[in-house]
């Protein structure tokens, strides 16, 4: 059994009402629902399990065939599955990514041999998407950091080999990359020699996946490279064998034997630094060719950003000739005020009228006859402490003076 089935498979009482025929829901709407999720469920774990998108109802009866039962609501099953656009015929996604041509055989097909049978191959959609998100994390994880920098390059062929655990025929891969392409992740191309190269979409870009010449150059220095590598690796086992069989002679002292395996190695040794030589050009080609990539992005947000920042300028009414005519408008100002604090501060008349000379005369006249009465002669203080003579004391005057000055200061 495999390892999608649940665990009701092995329970014989639910299983026998899952695989009876399914009843109208009008009738019993508990019934059509319960089997209707239930093997809806079913097919979308078994198309994942089985890493195919495309089914048919007679390989859905092989694959849910339980002992000798079939389940009786595949069919029934389907058609809901179909009007909830989870599954369409194989002809019809056929006919959206082949253009009219494809349309006008599908459809005559359709009117010639009739509708839907057993072995009719529908596609389950939402397989198509899980697979799809599968496909992409794949490519980020092991191929998007390249070391050539152009990680979004990839082989048809190479990518099918990194995909085989989870999609395991041709036809559901390109169902897959079909998918990828409509929502934009990546377009497909081809080289001169027939290639199918597969391009994934640089999400550090804006602009949309599209594959170029350079693409295509891409992947032959890639296979170029390859080639060096493998012969390079092949020369390097050559220099080995001739320096174990050079060392071998002279130990067995074969002297000329060892001179020409020598002779052989260096020849090889030469080999392997001019091909590493012309594999390291080429990886410098893939660097810069990822380098004019990286230089066109930036260039772009270059641009970008000058018009961003000229249309903010524009909303908000910035220019030059603005911004000077803003500036002369200020230095005006601050000359207006200046002359208005130079008004403010200027002398004016007093309200009396007075003459301002005849005050000053007046003042003068004033200062002049304060000089005078400064000059009046007037007599000197005396100089004796009694201020009545002016002799010279004698000690019983100076020891009378000296008493009455302690009572003075006692009292």
């Amino acid at each position: 059994m495999a390892s999608y089935f649940p665990e009701e498979w092995d329970d014989d009482i639910k299983m026998n009402g899952l695989m009876s025929v399914i009843k109208e829901r009008m009738v019993n709407k508990v019934d059509y629902d319960r089997k209707i999720k239930f093997w809806t469920n079913m097919i979308n774990a078994s198309c994942i399990g089985e890493k195919n998108a495309v089914f048919d109802l007679l390989t859905l009866k092989r694959r849910f065939k339980r002992k000798d039962r079939i389940p009786a609501s595949l069919a029934v099953v389907l058609e809901k599955m179909k009007r909830d656009g989870d599954v369409i015929t194989v002809g019809e996604w056929r006919d959206r990514h082949s253009g009219w041509v494809g349309w006008g055989i599908s459809k005559t097909k359709s009117w010639m041999f009739g509708g839907p049978s057993d072995s009719e191959e529908l596609l389950h959609l939402p397989t198509v998407k899980e697979l799809g998100k599968k496909l992409i994390e794949i490519y980020n994880e092991e191929l998007r950091s390249e070391v050539d920098c152009t990680g979004e390059v990839v082989t048809y062929k190479e990518m099918f080999e990194r995909a085989k655990h989870i999609i395991s025929t041709v036809e559901t891969f390109d169902i897959v990359l079909e998918h990828l392409t409509d929502v934009g992740e990546l377009t497909v191309g081809n080289t001169k020699h027939g290639e199918k190269i597969l391009k994934f979409k640089d999400h550090g870009s804006e602009d949309p996946v599209k594959f170029t010449e350079a693409d295509a150059s891409v992947v032959d220095i890639r296979k170029a490279m390859t080639k060096l590598d493998r012969e390079i690796q092949q020369l390097e086992l050559k220099v080995k064998k001739y320096d174990e069989q050079c060392r071998a002679c002279l130990r067995s002292g074969d002297k000329g034997r060892a001179q020409n395996f020598l002779r052989q190695r260096k020849r090889a040794e030469k080999d392997v630094a001019d091909k590493d030589m012309q594999y390291q050009k080429l990886l410098t080609m893939l660097h810069q060719i990822s380098a004019a990539k990286n230089n066109k992005d930036v260039l772009k947000a270059y641009q970008s950003g000058t018009a961003a920042f000229k249309a903010t300028l524009a909303r908000q009414g910035l220019s030059p000739d603005k911004i000077h005519e803003t500036m002369d408008d200020v230095a005006n100002s601050m000359d207006e005020y200046r002359e208005i604090e130079e008004a403010i501060s200027s002398p004016f008349a007093g309200a009396s009228g007075l003459n301002d000379t005849a005050l000053e005369q007046e003042l003068e006249d004033l200062l002049t006859d304060s000089k005078k009465n400064d000059s009046i002669h007037l007599p000197e203080a005396p100089t004796n402490r009694f201020g009545l003579f002016d002799r010279e004391i004698t000690p019983e005057e100076d020891q009378l003076e000296q008493r009455l000055a302690r009572l003075r200061q006692a009292v």
